[in-house]
């Protein structure tokens, strides 16, 4: 499903007073609505189902879109390439809206004729929204359920290292109140070298004292992972 969702993270407004000149109801947007409402056509009680194909030059932008994302998606794994396989779609879907949404608010005063092709335009506008916008907050908040389930795993650790703010941790500590124990020594020692070549953890060995046994090995924490991300672009970073 998340595949199929625009996500957005936006940053956060700034204060701005309060006004009371802001209308609870925009008139431009309502009878825009209005008149895409009445574009849908029923017999029999059921919707008339009518196509509005891509014009010639929003067909070729449209195709050098579907090249660019077949050959970005080799360089993606898990849930990424998941939406980014979807970014087809998403055109599609935007330019077709952009269009009859334009359509809707420029016929406030004249009586345009009904769109009957997707113009070049609207699929340009599309392809940028995806690209530019949609798609790097997508990759922000993918990051945030995990990119797989070895990803998703990584990341519970790093909430429960943030959420008790631990500055160092040990892997029987990980294994059982960060991971519930659903990962056996082994792979829990692989997600915290994997943290640790990530730069979130780093190794250290404690020299074994005077009555011998095993060296301690504890991860410590670096304490970036403090820091909040504000925006899909820090987030990524």
């Amino acid at each position: 499903m998340y595949a199929r969702i625009l996500f957005a993270w936006p940053p956060e407004p700034e204060f701005s007073c309060l006004s009371d000149d802001a209308e609870e109801i925009d008139p431009t947007i309502y009878n825009a609505l209005v008149r895409l409402d009445k574009l849908a056509e029923f017999e029999d009680s059921k919707l008339v189902v009518r196509d509005i194909p891509l014009s010639a030059e929003a067909r070729e932008e449209f195709e050098r879109f579907r090249r660019f994302v077949h050959d970005q998606k080799d360089a993606l794994e898990g849930r990424e390439r998941e939406w980014w396989a979807k970014a087809t779609a998403h055109v599609l879907r935007l330019a077709i809206t952009l269009g009859l949404f334009a359509w809707a608010i420029g016929t406030r005063e004249r009586q345009d004729p009904e769109p009957t092709a997707v113009a070049k335009t609207y699929m340009d506008s599309a392809i940028r929204l995806v690209r530019d916008y949609f798609w790097p907050h997508a990759r922000a908040a993918l990051r945030q359920i995990g990119l797989s389930d070895r990803h998703r795993n990584a990341r519970r650790i790093l909430r429960w290292v943030n959420a008790n703010r631990k500055s160092e941790i040990s892997l029987r500590d990980v294994r059982r109140h960060a991971l519930g124990e659903r990962l056996d020594e082994e792979q829990t020692k692989q997600l915290l070298d994997g943290l640790e070549r990530a730069g979130w953890l780093r190794k250290i060995t404690q020299p074994v004292g005077p009555k011998g046994g095993k060296p301690v090995i504890r991860w410590q924490v670096n304490p970036a992972l403090y820091n909040t991300a504000q925006t899909a672009e820090t987030a990524e970073t």
